[in-house]
């Protein structure tokens, strides 16, 4: 078979060039680097391709609608259209109603739907670099590093940044690419279209993406707690739903 550039692999499988890369990186798509570029075989590529066939990925304003519609921040939800609101609360239901019925299905259902959210970057600091990394405003912390998670660890750090945030971030603590398995520093690059998203996450913890993040771990412990962080999401959409109901019918009876 042929052999394809990083830009046209993503052109086949609709996403942006920086998840192909990610994908690279992490060890789940072989690549060859030629003349400075990746070059991938398409029979890997195929083989990526049917192993997402069964769901597809929202777009990345679609999931951070997702994002928004879990965090029920006002701020959020009327930056959105009508319909993107109400398309992402359905979402938010159905994913409650899959943590209900079968809770593998809900993480599967969720990484299927925040696929797209940002592009996961792996890369190997100094480990006196690390705390400093922690602390970076420009780092949102997630993930294994966000202390709400249960599983904090002070050998990793785990962050959202903004694509515009992210080279001044590599190169001031001179951070070097690095597969998934060895890497100390693992972080969510958000595109240009999705920064306005950032500054909500220095100031409240979303459970959504929590359970997202650890949904993307192998182990066991990770795993567990993305579905227990899923759970308590599902108890709480339970609660407003009805409260939601109410108010609209106080509204229409004022």
């Amino acid at each position: 078979m042929a052999r394809i550039s990083v830009p046209e692999a993503a052109a086949r499988l609709g996403v942006v060039a920086q998840r192909v890369r990610q994908r690279i990186q992490d060890g789940s798509l072989p690549a060859e680097r030629v003349g400075g570029q990746w070059i991938i075989d398409e029979k890997d590529l195929a083989r990526i391709a049917d192993s997402s066939a069964p769901g597809r990925p929202l777009s990345e304003r679609s999931a951070w609608a997702l994002v928004a519609a879990a965090e029920d921040n006002d701020a959020l939800l009327h930056s959105l259209s009508a319909p993107d609101r109400s398309r992402a609360r359905a979402r938010l239901r159905k994913l409650a109603a899959a943590q209900h019925d079968d809770p593998q299905e809900s993480l599967r259902l969720l990484s299927v739907f925040l696929r797209n959210r940002a592009a996961r970057c792996c890369y190997l600091a100094a480990g006196r670099d690390l705390n400093d990394l922690r602390n970076d405003p420009r780092i949102r912390l997630s993930g294994l590093s966000h202390p709400e998670s249960g599983l904090a660890s002070g050998d990793v750090v785990e962050g959202y940044v903004s694509v515009g945030d992210l080279d001044d971030v590599t190169q001031d603590y001179l951070l070097r690419d690095m597969d998934r398995d060895r890497a100390n520093v693992i972080l969510h690059v958000v595109s240009t279209d999705a920064e306005e998203i950032l500054p909500f996450l220095s100031h409240a913890w979303n459970s959504l993406l929590m359970a997202a993040d650890l949904s993307e771990y192998d182990g066991p412990r990770e795993r567990h707690r993305a579905m227990e962080v899923l759970n308590d999401l599902a108890q709480q959409a339970q609660i407003r739903g009805p409260q939601a109901r109410r108010s609209r019918s106080e509204g229409r009876s004022e």
